[in-house]
């Protein structure tokens, strides 16, 4: 049961991973851990009691290198300043020397006749040091792991679902030094079922800590990723009505530049329609207050005329803007919340007031002769 459930976690890390969207580095060694340790936790069946076919173990040892020096230059991608090029190699290169010496110490151990290793352990130097290096290699990894996190942990401004990965990150190095310690049990008084069976479960808890730990992560990013979303889509409908008659009236603030993403495409409508209503204010006979939505609501009716006024904001939109869309601390997201305030006003005025029979707006000089009726 619980080999079955290793192997049902590592493959579960390896699911999460290439659902994850990403083609940076942190990506690509994520999806590297959890692969090899999927790859170590299938070896890892073909092990009985007494241990397994050398080369099986061998192979095993060495793919799990691999992950353990993958967890290295993840958390050093984490640190501030960038770890340099060089350090990052000389992870790879002092991980690609502890194979090599796994490898020399697997071919200097003494043949048994069932061609198992543990059997070794207590009677050959090279089977000692064959575990002892190991060991020693998943502890050192187990505590670096640690101490990123908890440095993580100690920086400030921390989203909850982050501090949560990183706890459970810290939890799971912890656990691993457990497994370690069983380990050195296993290599000074020889491999028991108590000690097979304690090793797997502790394996099990280290590698379910990393699963929850790295589903949190991914949902935060997703959670991120909608709120963004949703954050644009309010966005555009609060500006893009707007954005058109004012500047409809005032084409000249129209920006020459292309928009290779929907934030940059909004911010320059955001752009364009303060521009548009600062003209409209200078041009006014008494110009309001820019941080009164419901006076420039009055002047933005007086100068288009009741007929080109958006109407009311949707009842979705407003919902949204309720649930806190627009509460992202972000320059653009604070404009555009002052223009929902103003289009909340002319809804609100809309309701309040009549519709005059004729508007005849004052006009800035660049716009002369232009006018709208209402009907």
């Amino acid at each position: 049961m619980t080999s079955a459930l290793i192997v049902g976690v590592c493959a579960a890390l390896v699911v999460v991973t290439l659902l994850h969207r990403g083609t940076g580095t942190r990506t690509l060694l994520l999806r590297c851990i959890a692969v090899t340790l999927l790859a170590s936790a299938l070896l890892r069946e073909l092990e009985g009691i007494d241990g397994g076919p050398p080369l099986a173990d061998l192979l095993k040892r060495l793919i799990f290198l691999v992950a353990l020096a993958a967890v290295v230059v993840l958390v050093l991608t984490f640190r501030r300043p960038a770890v340099s090029p060089r350090a990052v190699r000389r992870v790879w290169a002092g991980a690609a020397v502890i194979g090599l010496i796994e490898c020399a110490l697997l071919a200097l151990m003494p043949a048994a006749p069932s061609d198992l290793l543990y059997a070794h352990a207590d009677t050959s130097v090279a089977a000692f040091l064959y575990y002892a290096i190991y060991e020693a290699t998943i502890a050192g990894t187990a505590v670096f792991c640690a101490l990123g996190s908890v440095a993580a942990l100690a920086r400030t401004r921390q989203p909850f679902i982050a501090r949560l990965s990183l706890v459970l990150l810290t939890l799971a190095a912890a656990i691993s030094l457990c497994y370690v310690g069983v380990g050195w049990l296993s290599v000074g008084q020889g491999s028991g079922l108590e000690l097979l069976v304690l090793r797997r479960r502790l394996f099990l808890a280290t590698i379910t800590l990393l699963l929850v730990g790295m589903t949190a992560s991914a949902l935060h990013r997703l959670m991120a990723a909608v709120r963004a979303a949703v954050t644009m889509s309010v966005a555009a409908d609060v500006v893009e009505p707007l954005w058109r008659e004012v500047v409809a009236l005032h084409p000249g603030v129209r920006l020459a530049v292309d928009q290779p993403t929907r934030r940059e495409r909004l911010l320059r409508l955001v752009v364009e329609t303060n521009d548009a209503l600062h003209r409209m204010r200078r041009g006014a006979q008494s110009p309001p207050d820019p941080l009164d939505p419901r006076a420039m609501a009055q002047m933005v009716v007086d100068v288009l005329g009741e007929q080109a006024v958006p109407g009311p904001l949707s009842r979705r939109t407003r919902v949204l803007v309720g649930l806190g869309a627009l509460r992202a601390d972000d320059p653009l997201v604070s404009s555009i919340r002052d223009l929902y305030d103003m289009r909340i006003a002319l809804a609100a005025r809309d309701h309040r007031s009549p519709r005059p029979t004729t508007i005849v707006p004052v006009l800035p000089p660049e716009t002369t002769g232009w006018m709208r009726t209402a009907p």
